[in-house]
């Protein structure tokens, strides 16, 4: 749409008014479309720890959305330079098309006065004519991904194809249109539109009437097609610069790791996420903030074993369904059937679960939060799953038969194992150095570190290993520390996490309250999920703790020559390979400390699985599914040991209670233990000691 003295010169002002009257449907429909939208968003709950710290929101919109600081990649250039190039040429050739419109419009007519000329006007030519270069690569860009190349993750329709040759004719137009002006009038400075000057040449040899008609035509047609696009932009995936720009900007800044837990539970009416208005505003344009782009399935566990639960088409579903009932026109992909497209007012009364989004994508989620960490706009896939779990164990009492038990034992054991609490410290038994209580030390004493052991630590046989190991390095290396004993129970990140929120709260309570009543600088824990939820979780409700993990405080004693290793040990030699757990790298940043301390044994060769880091891959066993059977697709246990397998390791290290023993499991189940083993860190360590203290057997 570039109303200039350049192109009028061939269109009347009749024809230029009729235009500009017409502008005004395009325009209604556009801002029917967004306002719908909006309204869709505020039937959702409030949500006031959104409109706080202005400054850093404005800055991460700049960076992160406007400047795509999120959105092109280190090692992954296609999508992001793809995409970069169709937002950035699309915005020069709007500020562009701005620019004329004042000078045209209002600086010409009104005051006389003209700054289209000189050097703003050679500079405009250049910028300008590499707008419409960087639209039309970018263009050409995403036609080959989604049509040559492919990538399993990306999701493409109608509605993709009708949107890039909208944008491509836009384009092409705006070129054509100003190279027949070149072709008839001349311009000393016509080499300066180094796209559109070479185009006028050839043109130069039709008749002035001819090239009159062609561009008269051309303006026209460049009108209608944007006229299209204004009106299609609402309803289609284009509305995305606009919503992604504003979940950006208002995104949580809380930790990673971090679920709020539903407030005054017991006097609550509303449960979890049952229907778009249990959602928080916030959520609800979340939904609508989704590019399409499908990063958020490239490292998600469920969606590379075959699983229903794709993080990408949930947010569609729910983003059909939202249209749906805010009748609007809607592209998205649909609920009812995931190849159903364009949906207008169909299905609008469905019911959100199971009508829109099944129980079996629910409940197949590990919440490893590999589809938030990559999603370029921050949308809140775990929360809102979570959130709908809930829904689904405390309003209806609908959850798998696996996790009765589970509760059950919550409830009268305060852990998951039907095991008395009585008997939670008798792995201590197997020391032979016995470990301090807290609640033996004197009024006065304050220790260093409180050992919090968690379930698994305590109770499952696997890991006691390494709640022993690390018991015996702490006293090698002469730490002061204590443990709760008899008087630990579960955080609740199980309950929490598998949509028993009233359980997790009693649970975390009650930690808290015994947290609360003893004296010590730090909490030490060799659980991330009990890391996550005392560092993360438990200031919500009075209980603010420094803790770090085991991983941390290992790599600190051998770093500081605490702990003295072995130059002969054997415990590990050759390559190694290291497993980030979801719950300590990606919710925690924690991701140096546990590498530099295996590249710290004797002998020991630290070598990386492809997907490492914050692109590591889940072990299964987050989300309560540690608890519940696998049943769908292939197992995530054993496709991660197959990424350990690849890289020549005879040993894996991880450093996660959970993730030791789906890890166990996947590597009987690929055949491999009898020349591949799993040890966690601290077994390791202790393995490697000069003088390892004895154990009880």
């Amino acid at each position: 749409m570039t109303a200039t003295r350049e192109i009028l010169w061939n269109v009347g002002s009749l024809q230029v008014l009729i235009l500009y009257i017409l502008l005004v449907l395009p325009v209604a429909f556009l801002a029917f479309g967004v306002a719908r939208r909006v309204q869709m968003w505020r039937r959702g709950q409030p949500d006031t720890s959104r409109f706080d710290r202005w400054p850093e929101r404005a800055r991460a919109a700049l960076t992160k959305s406007i400047l795509h600081g999120r959105i092109v990649r280190r090692g992954k250039l296609y999508a992001g330079l793809m995409h970069a190039n169709i937002f950035g040429g699309f915005i020069i050739l709007l500020i562009g098309t701005i620019i004329v419109l004042i000078e045209e419009d209002i600086t010409v007519p009104l005051f006389g006065w003209s700054f289209y000329q000189g050097d703003f006007y050679l500079g405009y030519k250049l910028i300008v004519n590499l707008g419409g270069v960087m639209l039309i690569v970018g263009v050409l860009l995403a036609f080959a991904r989604r049509y040559l190349i492919k990538p399993k993750f990306q999701e493409t329709g109608p509605d993709d194809l009708l949107v890039l040759v909208f944008l491509l004719l836009l384009a092409v137009q705006g070129f054509t249109t100003q190279a027949l002006r070149l072709a008839v009038e001349g311009d000393p400075w016509g080499p300066w539109s180094w796209v559109s000057y070479p185009m006028a040449l050839p043109l130069s040899a039709l008749s002035t009437g001819t090239l009159e008609t062609l561009h008269t035509a051309n303006w026209i047609s460049h009108f209608a097609t944007t006229y299209v696009l204004l009106a299609y932009w609402a309803y289609s995936k284009m509305i995305h610069p606009f919503t992604s720009l504003a979940n950006v900007f208002f995104r949580r800044f809380e930790p990673l790791g971090e679920l709020r837990r539903i407030p005054e539970i017991e006097a609550a009416e509303v449960l979890g996420y049952g229907k778009l208005e249990d959602f928080s505003w916030a959520h609800l344009m979340n939904v609508d903030a989704c590019m399409h782009c499908g990063r958020c399935l490239e490292y998600c566990p469920t969606f590379n074993t075959g699983k229903p639960l794709h993080p990408r088409d949930l947010v569609l579903e729910l983003a059909s369904f939202q249209a749906d009932q805010g009748g609007i026109w809607s592209g998205e992909l649909g609920g009812e059937a995931k190849t159903a497209r364009h949906r207008w007012g169909k299905g609008a009364e469905r019911e959100l679960i199971p009508g829109v989004v099944s129980p079996e994508e629910l409940w197949d989620c590990t919440t490893c939060g590999a589809c938030i960490e990559h999603c370029p706009v921050y949308i809140e896939h775990v929360p809102m799953i979570v959130s709908m779990r809930q829904h689904l164990v405390l309003e209806r009492g609908e959850f798998p038969s696996e996790v009765t038990p589970t509760f059950n034992n919550l409830e009268r054991f305060g852990s998951p194992y039907p095991i008395p609490q009585s008997q939670r410290d008798d792995w201590t038994k197997r020391l032979a150095e016995p470990v301090r209580y807290m609640a033996e030390l004197e009024e006065t004493e304050e220790v260093e570190y409180l050992f919090f052991v968690g379930c698994l630590g305590s109770f499952d046989e696997r890991n006691q290993r390494t709640t022993l190991a690390l018991c015996r390095i702490l006293q090698a290396a002469g730490v002061n520390f204590a443990i709760l004993g008899k008087e630990e129970t579960c955080t609740g990140d199980p309950a929490k996490r598998i949509g028993n929120e009233y359980l997790a709260q009693i649970m975390a309570e009650q930690t808290v309250e015994t947290l609360n009543s003893y004296s010590f600088k730090k909490i030490v824990t060799a659980c991330p999920h009990c890391f996550n939820a005392i560092a993360n979780e438990f200031p919500q409700i009075g209980g603010a703790y420094e803790v770090i993990h085991h991983s941390q405080l290992l790599n600190d004693l051998l770093a500081s020559g605490r702990v003295s290793l072995d130059p002969e040990s054997a415990m590990a030699r050759g390559k190694v390979t290291y497993h980030d757990p979801c719950y300590l790298g990606r919710y925690n940043g924690v991701y140096d400390a546990p590498r530099e301390a295996v590249a710290a044994m004797p002998g020991a060769e630290l070598v990386e699985m492809r997907r490492n880091r914050n692109r590591s891959f889940c072990c299964g066993g987050g989300g309560g599914r540690l608890f519940m059977e696998e049943q769908r697709g292939s197992r995530i246990n054993q496709a991660r040991v197959a990424e350990a397998l690849e890289t020549g390791a005879e040993l894996l290290c991880a450093a996660c209670p959970f993730c030791m023993t789906m890890f166990e499991d996947g590597i009987r189940g690929v055949g491999a233990d009898d020349d591949f083993q799993v040890l966690d860190l601290a077994e390791i360590v202790a393995g490697s000691m000069v003088e390892e203290p004895t154990v009880k057997q």
